[in-house]
């Protein structure tokens, strides 16, 4: 479990939507909740050479005759440690116990919600009703106690073999979640304003007062990771990955990614290292720790208008820093902190872990920052003079994106909580496609920039964000003359223009004593001017350099340093091939004769042979705004095959598209479902795994 590669699936019979997943403890089974109040039991079986999910059995729990939907409309789930029966929460507040494998309902042992009010304050069980359940938790050390949450903030400690609570918490706030700390001795609720309490559970029967409440900031949490012995199991709001993981196997996870050569972990590595907060202006580096720490962020400031006349930003002011030590987790741990000024959206980000360096881009310029030294190596700005629109604060066409995926994610959470309250089948499944579509017309369709609009023909240098930072390329390769290769890094923009500079980074001996120094080798114009979204370098054998970090764990070959090396520069429009050193332009590929084809995404994909693993090239995969996907070979840029992925008129699809290394790729098909695709014979989307 947890390894690249391991799943298994299983299709319901219904084309119904599948509300929750719940694993049986210890038995290779699990429970499915769909939209039409059915509950599933499924278990792994051995077929044709792998294990599959099969369906044992189906159940939908019934009420008394006469009685309301509601009384028997499942909301909450829990598998009990025993494997011998399902607790099913209700909107009607009431809970049911249905035995496994049977489904048999066991009506002796329901805990209605008139039970659970006699031992609750008058004045509260008057003022408010338990409403739905919205949370069911078993206590960690004790099987015969669960918890119990109520929609409108009620929560109670219920005995099962005594049927009574216990303790009872009051709160104040609508509940979404429980969380228990591992001991018992404390548990968390979290609550829909994005707050969340923190509850002692003492020994005694003295009513229960909150430890602390918190709000953080954006009021964006949903999850209680940032508490110690807590575990990151569940996250409303979908800025940022979840890790699923109890903290101190941190460091096994983490050797796990490393081995990641499949999966969609690998395209999230360097996410974990350089990270864009929910603030999108500044650029955080985190370092691994599989211990709590405590430590002071340190912070650096780049100035990407280095004080050029002409120039003045109309836009808010930089986010304050927080000063002194700050106590961290263990995991990734945040250690510097770069704020570029002026404070505009991070466009792009590179890092290279071996030469501890990290070059990050904005619509006004680029940078550079060794994150060992905690320097700032230089800047560049890339803004043309006509260019004022980039300097009117947050980009005009992308708005405030934070604020945006803000009001999107809290839309599409309003919706669920209604839908949830008045469920019915086909009206809820209306509503969840009505936040999607407004999802994707409000949010993503926001992030598609300028190049959206541009017509496929020569741009003039004054058009608005020309200076826009597309993507960032570090390469050792042979910039300055054919006989000695160097540290680089390159920069590609908006307005066509690729920049190179060269890099003198110290040997590992005298790394903290000298600085990294920089100097601007090259700079290419695209004819056309049309916007760079790629930049790789081939090595002598005409393969793309590999990832430094792989080579130095030995999980990819050391590039050819011997034969000349090539530059590759994909614009939206076309692919051309530079020679280097003198960066002549070699051949190229327009894109250009299917009307309106333009690149959104491009990647190096290592396509293996499915008969043999001595064969296998490295091809790029280009996704372009129609939605199809070009395999074009590398070095000659010969168009290989076509397919059709995306729909043209999914613009979020298209522009959330990210790919693996090995021919894979997954693009989100509403806010919170993606699709999964595979263009290599080898690497199938159908899963070939065997559990014993």
């Amino acid at each position: 479990y947890g390894a690249p590669g391991v799943e298994f699936v299983g299709l319901h019979e219904e084309n119904n939507t599948v509300m929750q997943i719940h694993f049986i403890p210890d038995q290779c089974q699990l429970v499915t909740l769909l939209d039409d109040n059915s509950l599933h039991l499924w278990s792994l079986k051995q077929h044709s050479g792998a294990s599959e999910l099969q369906e044992e059995h189906r159940f939908t729990l019934k009420g008394p005759p006469g009685s309301p939907p509601s009384a028997t409309q499942i909301t909450a789930v829990l598998p009990h440690s025993s494997r011998e029966v399902l607790y099913l929460g209700t909107e009607s507040g009431n809970i049911f116990v249905v035995e496994l494998p049977s489904f048999r309902v066991l009506e002796d042992r329901t805990i209605t919600s008139e039970a659970v009010l006699q031992r609750v304050p008058e004045e509260y069980s008057n003022r408010r009703s338990c409403e739905l359940v919205e949370a069911l938790r078993e206590h960690p050390k004790n099987p015969d106690q669960i918890l119990i949450g109520y929609s409108r903030g009620l929560i109670v400690l219920w005995d099962l073999q005594n049927n009574k609570a216990t303790h009872h918490f009051l709160g104040s706030q609508q509940l979404e979640n429980l969380y228990w700390q591992r001991d018992g001795s404390k548990f968390i609720s979290c609550h829909y304003d994005g707050s969340y309490t923190q509850w002692p559970v003492s020994s005694d029967n003295r009513q229960p007062e909150p430890l602390e409440t918190l709000v953080p900031y954006g009021q964006l949490a949903g999850s209680p990771s940032s508490i110690p012995g807590f575990s990151p199991l569940l996250s409303h709001h979908l800025l940022t990955p979840c890790l699923q993981h109890p903290t101190e196997t941190v460091g096994e996870d983490y050797q796990c990614w490393e081995q990641a050569e499949h999966s969609l972990l690998e395209y999230g590595m360097a996410a974990l290292n350089v990270h864009t907060l929910s603030s999108p202006f500044q650029v955080l580096v985190m370092e691994l720790n599989d211990e709590d720490a405590e430590h002071v962020v340190d912070h650096a400031e780049a100035d990407l208008l280095q004080d050029q006349e002409g120039y003045r930003w109309k836009g808010h002011e930089k986010l304050k820093t927080r000063d002194g030590p700050v106590r961290f987790e263990a995991g990734f741990q945040p250690f510097v902190l770069v704020q570029c000024q002026p404070p505009a959206v991070v466009t792009s980000l590179a890092l290279h872990s071996e030469w501890k360096l990290v070059a990050f881009g904005t619509s006004h310029g680029f940078g550079l920052f060794d994150h060992q030294q905690k320097r700032l190596v230089f800047v560049k700005c890339t803004l043309h003079p006509s260019d004022q629109l980039a300097l009117e604060g947050p980009l005009s066409r992308v708005k405030s994106l934070k604020k945006s995926l803000r009001q999107s994610f809290r839309r599409i959470r309003r919706s669920r909580v209604s839908s949830r309250k008045r469920r019915g089948g086909s009206g809820n499944a209306s509503e969840v496609q009505e936040a999607n579509a407004k999802f994707d017309q409000d949010t993503l369709q926001e992030m598609e920039l300028a190049p959206v609009q541009r017509k496929i023909e020569a741009r003039s240098a004054e058009d608005s964000f020309t200076g826009f930072v597309r993507t960032l390329y570090f390469a050792d390769t042979f910039l300055r003359d054919s006989s000695r290769h160097c540290p680089s890094l390159w920069a590609g923009t908006n307005g066509g223009t690729v920049y190179a500079f060269c890099l003198r980074v110290p040997p590992a001996e005298r790394r903290m004593d000298e600085p990294v120094r920089a100097e601007q080798a090259k700079e290419i114009q695209l004819m056309h001017r049309a916007p760079v979204v790629g930049i790789l370098v081939l090595d002598g054998r005409s393969t793309p350099l590999p990832e430094p970090l792989e080579v130095a764990h030995d999980l990819s070959k050391s590039p050819d340093m011997q034969g000349s090396h090539q530059l590759l520069v994909v614009s939206e429009e076309q692919l051309k091939v530079f020679t280097l050193p003198k960066v002549s332009s070699k051949l190229k590929l327009k894109l250009t004769a299917m009307e309106g084809c333009r690149v959104r995404k491009v990647t190096v994909a290592n396509f293996g042979s499915c008969k043999t693993d001595d064969y296998s090239e490295n091809d790029l995969a280009v996704l372009t705004n129609l939605g199809d996907i070009q395999i074009i070979s590398l070095p000659f840029l010969k168009l290989q095959i076509r397919y059709p992925c995306i729909r043209k008129e999914d613009v979020s699809g298209i522009a959330s598209c990210v790919f693996t290394k090995y021919g894979q790729g997954f693009y989100l098909i509403s806010p919170s479902e993606f699709e999964r695709f595979s263009l290599s014979t080898k690497w199938l989307v159908g899963p070939r795994c065997i559990v014993d």
